[in-house]
């Protein structure tokens, strides 16, 4: 049985039963195990530092070589560039550290950047900008942080009210407010670059940045587009994407590229995604087209609780 290591594990108890019921030993890693609901489900999860703090990743390592860790899954996304800084000690030691390149992460994980790599791409994406000084009254505007993720500091606002929203928001972007239906798409590509998988899902209804309502969707021409997207990133593993269908034109804007396990990855899984197979290797590379999934499935997300007595 191969051994499987998650960072950051916290609440996202339904990712590590799917990999714990398709045969992996999993653990995990975290800054405080005792305030960790996976804990109660996943063999062990492991003390360890900060991400900010001194020796993190150090940790990790050493964890790694204890447990005979296979594979290791990042899903705290500040931790990523560290992580792809460090993909090759850790394959030193046996173990494949899920996280893309550090340069093709560095422009996604830029707001600002993605949308300016986009543009120069043709691939569609609503206009963004630094700064206030294109800022006029045809729309409404987003204000949001160039780096983050959540929906912390995000504000829509018009054109007289953008000045009072940047300045709260430290580091902030202004990108053009598009009307209309949003979507999170999980996509898988592998170490050779071939796209696994692609599920677009419609977000019904999201608190705090994370999707509580969504339902899979068949979209031939939407999956042509991130198949598009995904050339031009040289991203491997695990990915979100965010976008939105304009409502009165039905163009498709992507708006970000989340390198890593999102929320809303239940659903994807439900709908007949195999990541656990994906990342043992067991989807041959040969293999010619997409995974198949249920389109037409719906996540309505509840909350559950771990009881436990201190």
């Amino acid at each position: 049985m191969r051994t499987i290591l998650f960072t950051s594990i916290g609440r996202r108890v339904q990712l590590v039963r799917h990999f714990i019921e398709n045969g992996w030993d999993v653990i995990g890693a975290d800054a405080d195990p005792s305030e960790s609901a996976s804990s109660h489900f996943v063999r062990n999860v492991y003390k360890v530092p900060l991400f900010r703090e001194p020796g993190y990743f150090e940790a990790l390592r050493e964890l790694c070589i204890r447990e005979k860790v296979s594979v290791l899954v990042p899903l705290y996304e500040p931790e990523l560039i560290g992580m792809a800084q460090r993909k090759e000690s850790f394959r030193e030691i046996g173990v494949q550290v899920l996280v893309s390149d550090e340069a093709a992460l560095a422009r996604c994980l830029d707001k600002y950047e993605l949308a300016q790599f986009l543009t120069s791409n043709g691939i569609a994406t609503p206009a963004t900008y630094p700064d206030l000084s294109r800022v006029d009254s045809e729309s409404k505007w987003v204000v949001k942080p160039r780096t983050g993720m959540g929906s912390k500091d995000v504000y829509i606002a018009d054109a007289q009210d953008a000045a009072s929203c940047y300045n709260k928001v430290k580091d902030a972007i202004v990108q053009r407010f598009v009307r209309g239906q949003e979507y999170s798409i999980d996509a898988f590509v592998n170490e050779h670059g071939q796209i696994l998988s692609i599920v677009p899902r419609k977000r019904l209804d999201v608190r705090a940045g994370e999707v509580a309502k969504s339902v899979t969707v068949v979209d031939d021409e939407l999956t042509r587009l991130t198949a598009e997207l995904l050339s031009h990133l040289q991203l491997i593993g695990p990915l979100t994407i965010q976008g939105i269908k304009e409502a009165s034109t039905g163009m498709f804007f992507f708006i970000e590229v989340n390198p890593r396990f999102g929320g809303g990855v239940p659903l994807t899984i439900q709908s007949g995604i195999p990541y656990s197979h994906f990342i043992a290797g067991h989807y041959p590379s040969e293999t010619v087209g997409l995974h198949p999934y249920q389109g037409g499935l719906k996540m309505l997300r509840y909350d559950e609780a771990v009881f436990v007595t201190e």
